[in-house]
């Protein structure tokens, strides 16, 4: 028998493209500087035709949580769907290079490969102009059995939901998960995605998941509580396992009744926490797929989350496992 990988990961497959440059120019684009903005494709190619792109990488949530695995020494599989195009050829080729298997291949005929375009100044500054594209498209059809199975863990992110199609395709993943004998971690991801999905999210959360990620707004948020107490509550009642993250007081583990505290790792300064909760993710979901104690689990996913911090950019910039 062969034996499983560490973790099969379902997102939208995305690239972040690196452009330097300042105010003057992103105004000149009637971009909102300083944010996230969502553009369309035609704005995307536009600002590629305009400006010379330093650097790229393999990003959005999933993909910096799986890069992230790799980087701790795992290894696994990314579900996506990708466009054969410059950034989708570019984005294969990095997930392969990190040592990521990316079985689809480029499966969208029309739209083409996710991309966030980031500018940034030389004070640090980041504007985002996020085009979803093709990852947000992943349907049923993209699902396939050998794929998927003789993984250990198999990670969902919450970006998803939003499309119907890419919605069906994770739940058509959660039942060949569930057949091959894997745990399900699924990712609130962010606020807004509680406030869209919150009853459909519980219902996810009750029926098929074992682990659960989310930060201290969105548990809350979650369960609707201003109170992180009954929070901390409403996770006990789950009866799985769940990581919350709390920026600069660390995490709490609760494991059915049990509370497992997690206290961060200090920093010299906080430079950038953009991918901060994906690589928490990444921490945690390769210690248990190593079967580790939750709280070694606790304590990778710190190391994660401080390394990111302390620089530009969602990839870590040393390899991670030379740090545990």
């Amino acid at each position: 028998m062969t034996e499983k990988l560490d973790i099969v990961g379902i997102g939208n497959a995305m690239v972040d493209a690196i452009i330097p440059s300042n105010r003057s120019e992103i105004e000149k684009n009637n971009i909102n500087r300083d944010s996230m903005n969502l553009i369309d494709e035609d704005l995307k190619n536009s600002l590629h035709k305009q400006y010379i792109i330093r650097e790229m990488a393999g990003g959005g949530s999933l993909g910096n949580s799986m890069f992230g695995i790799t980087s701790f020494g795992g290894n696994g599989s990314f579900i996506g769907k990708i466009k054969n195009d410059e950034v989708g050829i570019f984005l294969q080729k990095d997930m392969v290079r990190e040592g990521l298997q990316f079985p689809l291949g480029f499966t969208s005929p029309d739209i083409s490969t996710g991309c966030c375009t980031i500018f940034v100044e030389d004070d640090g500054t980041r504007t985002m102009c996020t085009f979803l594209g093709a990852g947000t498209l992943i349907g049923p059809e993209d699902i396939h059995s050998g794929h998927i199975t003789d993984h250990k863990i198999a990670y969902l992110e919450g970006y998803l939901w939003d499309n119907q199609n890419a919605k069906m395709a994770m739940k058509k993943m959660i039942d060949i998960c569930k057949a091959d004998n894997q745990k399900i971690a699924f990712t609130l991801s962010d606020l807004f995605c509680v406030d869209r999905h919150r009853e459909s999210f519980k219902e996810l959360i009750e029926n098929d998941v074992d682990i659960l990620f989310a930060n201290e707004d969105e548990i809350k948020a979650q369960c609707k509580s201003d109170s992180f107490d009954k929070a901390v509550e409403y996770a006990k009642s789950l009866s799985m396992i769940v990581a919350i993250t709390r920026s600069e007081k660390g995490s709490i583990i609760v494991n059915k009744n049990e509370i497992i505290e997690i206290n961060p790792i200090q920093v010299d300064k906080v430079v950038d926490t953009t991918g901060a909760g994906d690589l928490y993710a990444s921490g945690f979901l390769f210690g248990l797929a190593k079967n580790k104690h939750l709280t070694v689990c606790g304590h990778y996913a710190s190391i994660a989350a401080a390394e990111i911090i302390s620089h530009y950019g969602a990839r870590p910039l040393i390899k991670l496992s030379n740090l545990i």
